[in-house]
């Protein structure tokens, strides 16, 4: 059984910071070094200076990113900056976006949810996490004892049970309404007890996939772990919940772009993928909208890759056979991982051909992921990076089975669209 909570929210008091909008921020691991200064000057209070606080060259043990966190988190607090729920409840949340030409709203809910271990089979992983980002999200959980984003939980609700509670409550005038330019975020608090218990109930016995925040739920199983009994109330991590069968799960491609280990022959590696890939060099227009729509034609047929080795070097890569992954596949990967582009993507082209294994620390500095191709393309024109692979996005059903089945897909395989925002809604352990 999943135990999913209600709780004690933190909300920002906007008759101190002004709108809401002016303090949200995208999650931690989107936000480049422009944007973060561009949030630290839209606001004081904006919640970046919590989830990715500037670093300087005087930074010592004592006195840094995550000492300068808990330092503002507490003086926020004193200040009523961020003000304590004084009910209990669930916090509803939707957001309006347009993609590729159609309308949606994605509806869920923030919740606490207790954390367990993956191999109890209630809340599963979808993909493997990077050593470095689990570091610094331990250090800031270690710091403030908190959870300032959410994690992106899903859960399967074919029968929209669920959807109805949430629709009902969001008839309700909302607490705020952001509007960014590509999203409309909106935000409600659901405190009516009889209806949080028929959630709490009615999602209690379904598995969680978590989306995105992997690194964070690792942080957090591991802090409840190391501080049961000393820290108050930190068995709970704060999750959005919503669910995987809705028609608003919009999933994007992550990209490659490849910096080779070795002195890079374009030749040669068109020698060996050929092996594995019938490739032919691009025709027509070369740009990030033509690339997403060929991809997306030629890979309904079979699994197809574009990579760019600038303008004049560009071919579509269609995978042969499927089957010819399988002898490259760890003892711990199932042949149905086949099926999945990143699988053939990380496993003949970056493993067996370009000697990059991103399951480990020394083969993560070779590979930098890009969901915008202009940029991708940007990086190999500049010289920095030798190609850049392009793909077609993870579909949800194969994320679903795969997860059930306890396989996790190589780091960055999916980018869930929208992000959540953080600053909605903070959960603070203890008191």
């Amino acid at each position: 059984m999943i135990e999913v909570k209600p709780f004690h929210g933190l909300l920002y008091n906007t008759k101190v910071t002004g709108p809401l909008i002016e303090v949200t921020a995208p999650p931690y691991d989107v936000i480049s070094p422009a944007l973060q200064e561009s949030l630290y000057q839209k606001n004081p209070h904006n919640v970046v200076r919590l989830i990715l606080g500037k670093e300087f060259s005087t930074d010592s043990e004592m006195d840094n990113r995550y000492s300068r966190s808990a330092d503002t988190f507490r003086q926020w607090l004193a200040e009523e900056v961020l003000v304590r729920d004084s009910q209990p409840g669930f916090y509803l949340y939707s957001q309006e976006y347009e993609f590729e030409g159609e309308k949606f709203c994605r509806t869920g809910f923030f919740a606490r949810v207790k954390t367990e271990a993956f191999s109890e089979g209630n809340i599963l992983p979808h993909e493997f996490t990077l050593s470095k980002a689990k570091t610094d999200r331990t250090r800031l959980l270690n710091a403030c004892h908190a959870n300032f984003s959410p994690i992106f939980g899903l859960y399967s609700d074919p029968e929209g049970k669920i959807d109805a509670l949430l629709n009902d409550e969001g008839n309700l005038e909302p607490l705020s309404v952001i509007d960014d330019g590509s999203v409309v975020h909106r935000i409600w608090r659901l405190t009516n007890s009889a209806t949080c218990r028929k959630l709490s109930d009615q999602i209690g016995d379904k598995k969680i996939y978590i989306a995105d925040g992997h690194h964070r739920y690792e942080t957090a199983l591991a802090f409840a772990e190391a501080n049961q009994g000393k820290v108050e109330d930190c068995a709970h991590v704060m999750m959005f919940l919503t669910n995987m069968d809705s028609d608003s799960m919009s999933i994007f491609p992550i990209h490659r772009v490849v910096k080779s280990p070795e002195p890079f022959d374009r030749k040669s590696f068109l020698k060996k993928a050929g092996k594995y890939f019938d490739i032919t060099p691009w025709s027509g227009p070369l740009n990030g909208a033509e690339v997403k729509s060929k991809l997306h034609e030629l890979g309904n047929a079979q699994i197809t890759f574009c990579a760019y080795m600038g303008k004049d070097h560009t071919f579509i890569l269609k995978v042969k056979d499927p089957k010819n992954v399988i002898p490259l596949l760890d003892h711990d990967e199932p042949e149905d991982m086949q099926a999945l582009d990143v699988a053939q993507l990380h496993a003949l082209l970056f493993r067996h051909i370009l000697k990059i294994d991103t399951r480990e620390k020394t083969g993560q500095q070779y590979v930098s992921y890009k969901v915008n191709s202009e940029e991708a393309m940007g990086m190999v024109d500049s010289g920095e990076y030798n190609v850049a692979f392009f793909m077609n996005p993870t579909l949800i059903e194969h994320v679903r089975r795969l997860a059930e089945k306890g396989v996790r897909l190589p780091q960055k395989a999916t980018f869930f669209y929208p992000k959540l925002l953080s600053g909605l809604v903070i959960n603070k352990f203890g008191p």
